[in-house]
């Protein structure tokens, strides 16, 4: 499925997986990343603008979309060396990223692992994993159900999302931003295909598992450490990270660079605002190109 003109398809072998990515537009290069329970298809409403100016690199997370994981390992350790990896693949030894949800925390664990490597990073609509957990209250749970639930272990959440995989996509999607209209039918139809895989309702509930596990004990590991980049943080005013302490605030300690603001959106803010999100995310990139 074709939904931005100019894109080249790639297929990377990397340690433990087989990435699939699509690669397109010329200048310095620009890493995206998305997230839960999506595919690199949600950035095509902001592609257009960025590849005017940016070699883009748009890959699906390890397990997610038509990239594979070979080995089980779905951490934000894993998910990172994969990408220094695509990039260096690619002949980037140096590169932007702009990464929402699960592949923001992967991008942050990118940035503490492969220190160098990153020029500037954009974090969208999320709070560092640690202070999910440690604010993990009875509102955030019925927000944030799936944290625990695809935790669960044990192949219990594979199998109850297995009787109706679409559904459960459905239900993820509109209780994190709102109706399913918001997104393109295309990119849509992209997710549902996803969705339908078992290996891919298998990564999300390893990724989410480890999420729970692993990835807490590599943060707690690097607790308070600190990244001195270029950082921009955006959040949806109509989601979850609207409703507590101010983002950028909690970010500072690890980002000390850190800028950004929120975009009048629910979690999905780049196909919901595409404009704004590129309203804030050009000027970062310039700002950081110098």
């Amino acid at each position: 499925m074709t939904l931005v003109e100019g894109l080249t398809r790639v297929e990377v072998p990397v340690d433990g997986a087989l990435i699939h990515a699509r690669v397109g537009g010329s200048g310095p290069a620009l890493l995206l990343l998305h997230g839960y329970p999506q595919t690199g298809a949600m950035w095509h409403r902001v592609l257009p603008g960025l590849m005017a100016d940016h070699t883009v690199v748009v890959p699906d997370l390890r397990g997610y979309g038509a990239s594979r994981v070979l080995d089980g390992d779905l951490t934000f350790r894993a998910m990172a060396r994969d990408q220094v990896s695509v990039m260096r693949h690619l002949g980037h030894d140096g590169f932007h990223v702009v990464a929402h949800d699960r592949g923001a925390r992967a991008a942050h664990r990118l940035v503490l692992d492969h220190p160098g490597l990153v020029r500037s990073i954009a974090l969208l609509d999320i709070l560092p994993t640690l202070e999910v957990w440690a604010r993990m209250d009875a509102a955030l749970a019925l927000s944030y159900y799936h944290w625990a639930f695809l935790a669960k272990g044990g192949g219990l959440p594979q199998r109850l999302i297995g009787a109706d995989p679409v559904a459960f996509l459905h239900d993820s999607l509109t209780g994190l931003s709102g109706p399913l209209e918001i997104f393109d039918p295309r990119a849509h139809a992209a997710y549902e295909e996803a969705a339908a895989l078992p290996s891919v309702v298998d990564a999300w509930c390893r990724d989410y598992a480890a999420g729970a596990t692993t990835d807490r004990e590599h943060d707690l590991l690097d607790r308070g450490r600190s990244v001195d980049l270029p950082a921009l943080v955006l959040w949806g005013s109509k989601g979850v990270l609207a409703t507590g302490d101010d983002p950028l605030e909690v970010w500072r300690a690890l980002l000390p660079r850190v800028t950004g603001g929120s975009v009048e959106a629910g979690h999905f803010l780049v196909e919901e605002r595409p404009q704004d999100v590129l309203a804030w995310v050009r000027p970062h990139l310039a700002a950081a190109e110098g």
